[in-house]
């Protein structure tokens, strides 16, 4: 089990407050199980109950909340973001040792760094290049001609198809497809598909994270673009010549149709449902299950309902008018 001093929590969450500094902390736990070798944190009212019962050690919380507890307290102005940290302090990644398994199937002219691992029954295209630290674990299929950037984690099962590109620090989990055939077809006169060849890729930028079973298209003539520090979901489908803007994030089995352009720091919910060929304005905010028919052009605004969508605040006067119109009929 590992223990830290609060000096240590607070060096690695960014805080000052050091009262107690040689006090351990073994754990990192809810408010509600916490017992008192635990570390936990509170960050809202609606866990206000929790709070008055928790048995934990140390709480980290908002300045502005610290009345509402008498125990020891770590200040910190993101309670959230300073869990998100502590849980890389106790549970580190364990990267395995460099190495080529036997049965890996490496291509012509690959050029794999001595410090990368990989696993066994994958297979490598020609001309490929995987970079330093990277870990491919079992039965990871790459194509011919990908970059892979250092520290890059890419788990089991994935797919990557030919000339994709893909960033440093990224994390690809358990059977992601990235780069294989977008979803085009053009229409004969009888009724019948002719398929357009895709021969675009996709890029990938650094820090990016992507679900398992997300299936990210590659381009039909200009690329697929995941900008850095985009954060996707698990059963995600993005189109081909998508652009997702830098830390964007986006909630499972969202539907991003093809040549949609999403800013920069938006956040999409789960199921949501965004037509190809729009343009979503930086910060754009849209609720699970709402469906974006047109684009959106100004920054930071909120937008919810399934169709047609509407600025958030004006569905929830909509939702109101709706529950009382119910209850007339009732």
């Amino acid at each position: 089990m590992s223990s830290y001093s609060i000096e240590e929590v607070c060096q690695h969450i960014g805080s000052d407050s050091l009262t107690e500094k040689d006090l351990i902390v073994k754990k990192i736990a809810s408010l509600k199980n916490a017992d008192s070798d635990s570390i936990s944190f509170f960050t809202r009212s609606s866990y206000a109950e929790d709070l008055k019962t928790t048995k934990a050690k140390v709480l980290i919380m908002r300045e502005e909340d610290a009345y509402l507890w008498q125990g020891m307290t770590i200040i910190h102005p993101n309670p959230y973001l300073a869990y998100a940290k502590l849980t890389q302090l106790f549970n580190p990644r364990k990267r395995p040792e460099p190495s080529i398994d036997l049965g890996a199937i490496i291509g012509k002219e690959v050029k794999i760094s001595k410090t990368s691992f990989i696993g066994p029954f994958n297979s490598i295209g020609q001309l490929s290049v995987i970079g330093e630290g990277v870990v491919i674990e079992s039965h990871v299929s790459i194509g011919s001609n990908v970059h892979v950037g250092d520290n890059t984690y890419i788990h089991a099962n994935v797919t990557i198809g030919d000339d994709v590109v893909i960033g440093g620090n990224c994390e690809i989990y358990a059977s992601a497809s990235i780069g294989t055939d977008g979803f085009g077809y053009a229409e004969h006169n009888e009724g019948n598909w002719e398929k357009i060849m895709q021969t675009g890729s996709v890029i990938i930028g650094n820090n990016v994270d992507i679900g398992s079973n997300t299936v990210i298209d590659r381009g039909a003539m200009d690329d697929t673009i995941i900008q850095s520090g985009v954060k996707i979901d698990n059963q995600v489908q993005i189109g081909h010549n998508c652009n997702i803007g830098e830390n964007t994030i986006i909630a499972g089995c969202v539907g991003i149709a093809g040549s949609a352009i999403i800013g920069k720091e938006c956040k999409i919910g789960g199921a949501a449902m965004i037509l190809g060929h729009l343009r979503i304005a930086d910060k754009t905010t849209v609720s699970p299950g709402t469906m974006i028919t047109k684009s959106i052009t100004k920054t930071g605004e909120k937008f919810t309902s399934i169709m047609p969508f509407l600025k958030h605040s004006d569905w929830l006067k909509f939702a109101s008018k709706l529950k009382q119109f119910g209850k007339k009929d009732d």
